[in-house]
């Protein structure tokens, strides 16, 4: 499986077209320290009611609601920051975002959609390295 990146390290503000303000941005700052990840990880930003799920039925997949082209399935990014973006954005909505870390070896039916996005039937609890709250950062 291909990994794409950009030439220059990204920022989660390369993936904004907004400017984080007060809390958002101090989220959005520490959200740019991230970057110790292996190559088998990916990444997926959720909301807090998507993790309950995966923590109460030991796994998860998306209901579909912002998935592009009627893809089944839960979508994954080996960007980051990418998926940063997506929590950021909910929780500036919603007051809640999670970004989970998951080893692309335990995803089951996992298929290249984009360059760097991925998408897989279902996550299971076992794929999960990491469970990053923004609202504890």
């Amino acid at each position: 499986m291909k990994s794409y990146r950009l030439l220059y390290e990204a920022s989660i503000y390369d993936y904004l077209i907004w400017e984080p303000q007060g809390k958002l941005k101090h989220i959005a700052d520490a959200l740019d320290t991230y970057d110790s990840f292996g190559s088998e990880d990916l990444f997926r930003g959720m909301s807090k009611k998507e993790l309950n799920v995966l923590q109460k039925h030991g796994k998860v997949t998306s209901k579909g609601k912002g998935n592009t082209r009627n893809i089944y399935g839960s979508y994954v990014a080996s960007d980051f920051k990418l998926s940063a973006r997506f929590s950021l954005v909910n929780y500036r909505d919603k007051g809640e975002g999670i970004i989970i870390v998951v080893d692309k070896n335990k995803l089951p039916d996992l298929k290249s959609v984009d360059p760097g996005n991925f998408v897989t039937s279902y996550i299971p609890i076992e794929a999960v390295k990491q469970i990053i709250d923004l609202s504890k950062l």
